[in-house]
This record gives C-alpha cells, structure tokens and sequence, in this order.
C-alpha cells in the first residue's frame, strides 16, 4: 500500500506542503482535510457586485530565493508591478506612509519638529548613558528607534487599535519583525540615500497577480491535484489518535454531517495551534499545556466592504487609520492593485476592524459594523452615505497571533510538547503561532515537507528544533 500524508488545512501553506511531498515522493498519498467550502484559507477573495477584494491585500515580494523561484514559476508572467502608495490619516490631515521628513514638518510645524528632535535625541542618549532596558516590549522599542515625541504622535494610536490592548503588554518581537518605516534617522537618511536591496524599510512597488490572490490558490490547487493529491473540503477534524501501528487515525466531520476516519504515516496541521491542542488535551489532558494554551490568543478581523458609486476614492494601496474618530484601522482600495477587480463606473473600498473574541466589537452585528464604518468614512471626507451602493461584512476568526510579554517562554513550551507527537507537525501562521507573510507561510510548508523527506521517522523532533529561525523573518510593509 501507499505511504499516506494527511494535511490538515488547505490554506497556502497547507498547498506548498503537499506540493513539495509530492516533488519529493511522487507515489506518496496525500490529503488535504479542509473545513471551509473552498481551499485557500486566508489566501481567498471577496465579491460583491462583480467586485474582488483579497482577505488582506496579498502582494507578492519576498527576500527567499526558494519561494522566489517558486512563485515566478507558479504566476510567471501574469504578475504585474504595483507601484506603492500609502497614507495615513493623522490629526484631520492626509499625509504619505511611511511619513516623509516634510511631511511631519508641514503637519506639525518647526516648534514641535523641535521638540520631536530633542526627544529623539534625549532617549538615545539616555540609553548611551544607562544602557536599554531589560525589560524591553514594543513601547520601549518603538520609542528607542523615534524618540517619544514622535512614537506617541504616529505609532501609539495605530498599535492600540490593532492590538487592543497596552503597547507596554506588548512583546518587543512585534516591533523588530514590522519594520514598516524604520527608525527616525532611518526616515531622514532615506530622503537623501535610497536604500540598499534587502535592506528596506518600506516597499516602494511589488508584484500582484491580477484577480487576486485567489487566482495564486488555483494554480497551487491545480498543481497538487495534477501530482495525484487529493482535497476533501467541509471536512472538520475533530480527533486525532495515535495507533497501535504508528500510524495516526484522524476523525472529521463531513460536509453533510457524516463521519471520516482516514489513517496516515504523517499529519500536518495548519490549522490554529490553540484548536490542535484543544484535539490533543481532549484524548490525553496536561494542565500545564492546557494553561499555555489558554494564554494563546489570536486577534480577530473583520472586512467591511463598501461599494462607492464612484470610479476611485483615491489613488492609494493602503490606507491607514490610527486615530479615535474610526472604528477602522487600515482600508485597502483593490483596483489600485490591479484594474480587473473592480468595474469602470464604481469602486470598492475595504475596511479592516481587529478585535478580540468575546470584546464589544466581536459581539455587534454586522448592520452595528456597517453604520461604524460608514461614519468613519465621512469623518475623513473619503466619501458620503449616498456615494454608497452596496455593503458586505466578512468575519475572520484567527488573524493575528497576539505577542504578549510571555508569549516566548510560553510558544517554546507548547513547541516542546508537540514535539513529543511523533510524525505529527503543525506548521503555517497559525499553526505555530507566527506572525508572518504568505511567501514565509510557503517556505515554512516546504520545510516541513523536506524535514519529512529526510527524517521519515521523527521529523517533529527535527522541525521543531529550526522553528526558532522563523521568528527572525522580516516583515517589509
């Protein structure tokens, strides 16, 4: 018989992992278990009125020559080159993000520009004097790096409406992998040096794939099922056993409600860690683990999208939002990604909103969202209610793994534990709790595959000990 791989999750990187066991071991057997309809998990698309909208606008770049390659030979020449241009709405002005030296001069004028440079210049001098702090979290980093004339201006406000909670509960980590804009010095050197490849802030263009990244799942779909790989969508894991054989027993729901037991060599999981442990405490419990993970939360996100009977609303890639006079964080404008995803004669704006499960926002209806959001927009002067033809509220449960204080100590933990489950590997964003890009998700699902490749019998104990390089990826905005 067939050796057997079963994924669990067919997002992009559940996709990348089937594809590169089936490169390696073209008679291996493998299944992705899906519980949404349709494959692509993140990496899906929304419509409304003939209009696309990515969940999240996926450009494509990356600084990975595997997935580089990948990716070429995946799109090759249907991508297109989107200039990026980005603003912020900052104390009732418009003004570039990353924001531009003169910009901050003309919104602020020289006598707080003034106070913005000595704040810079006092933290970096304290720390030449004292040294950092040991406690170090984002607050601490962010300051470090602008001065706090400057962080509570444009970083404070945005970090609190995203995260929903205090920036000083935040882990440093966040700070180091976004490196949206760079430090103070970093946005004055970069009026007058442009920056080196591999070394950027910010992105100033990046390739797209017109009709969304939707179009990206198709190909990878269609790849793996040309190899022999087989996708079962509406199924819902809900048990995972260890056999007698060594082989894992994995039990789902299908789509009409009817059971599935399927049996394999190796299961990878890509589906939220904390819902892996949840299936794994249920069959053996472990208070300590069952603690972590009850500390392990995951922000939420919800899209409003708004069709405007307009041909554009602006000319921007992404829109930021960090004031209190929006319920909204960041808006994204998917024709100025590529044409195709809108019609001539209209336009369609999408609205993130963050929350927590179980917070205010989590609990309101989608009309309570609508009406926030549509107020929002006036309040900028983006657009009016009767500019307005249509509206549609997606809800994503699992975005953004929150990276508190502890999260290190307790990540390396639940990392160890899993690591005790032999030919079992949870990879992919959500499944190790990462804050990270589609092209890390695909080369984090490639790894898995090869370690599989080349340690057959215990790959967990050999994926589990490079995880930790994962966490130093860049995140380029």
């Amino acid at each position: 018989m067939k050796r057997r791989a079963l994924i669990i999750g067919s997002g992009i990187c559940g996709l990348a992992t089937a594809v590169r066991l089936l490169e390696n071991d073209p008679e291996l057997d493998v299944t992705l278990l899906e519980s949404e309809d349709q494959p692509g998990g993140l990496a899906r698309s929304l419509t409304l009125d003939g209009h696309v909208a990515d969940l999240g606008p996926h450009r494509i770049f990356t600084e990975l020559p595997d997935v580089q390659e990948f990716l070429q030979d995946l799109a090759g020449e249907d991508m297109v080159t989107v200039k990026r241009t980005s603003q912020m709405f900052l104390q009732g002005s418009w003004i570039d993000y990353p924001p531009r030296p003169m910009e901050i001069l003309r919104l602020l004028g020289p006598g707080k520009i003034a106070a913005v440079g000595a704040s810079y210049a006092m933290r970096k001098a304290r720390n030449i004097a004292l040294g950092k702090s040991k406690r170090e979290n984002f607050e601490t980093v962010m300051a470090d790096a602008f001065g706090e004339e400057l962080y509570r201006l444009i970083v404070l406000g945005y970090t609190e409406k995203v995260w929903k909670i205090d920036p000083t509960e935040i882990h440093a980590d966040i700070a180091r992998v976004r490196v949206s804009a760079g430090g103070l010095d970093q946005m004055v050197k970069r009026v007058f040096i442009p920056e080196k490849k591999g070394q950027e802030t910010a992105l100033k263009k990046f390739l797209y794939i017109p009709g969304g990244v939707e179009r990206l799942v198709d190909r990878l779909v269609e790849r793996v099922e040309a190899a022999g790989g087989k996708i079962a969508t509406g199924t819902r894991v809900t048990d995972l056993r260890r056999m007698n054989n060594g082989k894992w027993q994995v039990i789902s729901e299908g789509p009409r409600g009817g059971r599935r037991t399927d049996s394999a060599e190796w299961v990878f999981s890509t589906m939220p860690v904390t819902e892996l442990l949840d299936v794994l405490l249920a069959r053996r419990p472990n208070d300590q683990v069952a603690e972590a993970r009850r500390q392990m939360r995951f922000i939420a996100n919800f899209l409003v999208a708004v069709v405007v009977d307009r041909p554009r609303v602006t000319e921007n890639t992404w829109l930021y939002f960090p004031g209190p006079e929006t319920i909204f964080n960041r808006g994204y404008e998917p024709k100025n990604f590529s044409p195709t995803m809108g019609s001539p004669n209209q336009t369609m704006l999408v609205l993130e909103i963050t929350c927590h499960h179980g917070d205010k926002i989590w609990n309101s209806s989608d009309e309570e969202l609508t009406r926030a959001t549509l107020d929002g927009l006036e309040k900028t002067g983006l657009l009016k209610s009767s500019e307005i033809a249509n509206t549609l509220v997606h809800r994503i449960p699992h975005t953004y793994p929150l990276y508190d204080l502890d999260y290190r100590r307790r990540l390396n933990f639940v990392w160890r534990y899993l690591a005790r489950y032999p030919r079992l590997i949870s990879v992919g964003r959500q499944g190790l709790f990462l804050h990270n890009n589609m092209d890390h998700s695909i080369h984090m699902g490639f790894r898995a595959a090869d370690v599989v490749n080349e340690h057959p019998d215990d790959p967990q104990r050999h994926f589990y000990k490079e995880v930790r390089r994962f966490q130093k990826f860049r995140i380029v905005d």
